[in-house]
C-alpha cells in the first residue's frame, strides 16, 4: 500500500532497489515490508537538456543510511525511533510506536506529523 501511495505522488521519478538481503530485526515492521521490495526508494528527475535520468535523493533510505542515520541521531540527540529519511533540509523524519515525527536538531525537538507511514505518504 505504502509504495503505491509513492508511485501515486512521485510518478515515474522513483527509483526501486534490489530487495535487502540483510536481517530486518529492529526495525519497524512497516520498514521490513518496504525493505524486502526495495532497499530503500530514491527520488529521481530527467534533465531537461540531456533526457538523461538521475537520482536526487532518498524517498525512504536503504537499510544501511537507516541504520547509520538512527544511530546518529540517537547518539547526538537522544532520538527515540527508526530514522528512515529527511525533508532535503536536515530535518529526519522517524517512526517511534509507529508514528511519524520530524526532528529539528537546531531547535532539538520532535513533532509528530503523521499517526503512520501509510498517512504519511497521504499528505
Amino acid at each position: 500500500m505504502i509504495l503505491e501511495l509513492i508511485r501515486s505522488f512521485y510518478g515515474d521519478n522513483i527509483v526501486l532497489l534490489e530487495p535487502c538481503g540483510s536481517d530486518l530485526d529492529g526495525l519497524p515492521e512497516v520498514l521490513k515490508g518496504i525493505l524486502k521490495i526495495s532497499d530503500g526508494i530514491q527520488e529521481s528527475m530527467v534533465l531537461p537538456k540531456t533526457g538523461e535520468r538521475i537520482t536526487i535523493g532518498w524517498i525512504i533510505y536503504s537499510y544501511e543510511m537507516i541504520q547509520k542515520m538512527t544511530a546518529y541521531y540517537k547518539d547526538e540527540y537522544g532520538i527515540e525511533g527508526t530514522v528512515f529519511s529527511d525533508d532535503g533540509a536536515g530535518n529526519p523524519y522517524y517512526i517511534l510506536d509507529e508514528k511519524i515525527y520530524q526532528f529539528d536538531p537546531i531547535d532539538n525537538e520532535s513533532e509528530q506529523v503523521a499517526e503512520s507511514l501509510e498517512e504519511f505518504y497521504k499528505k
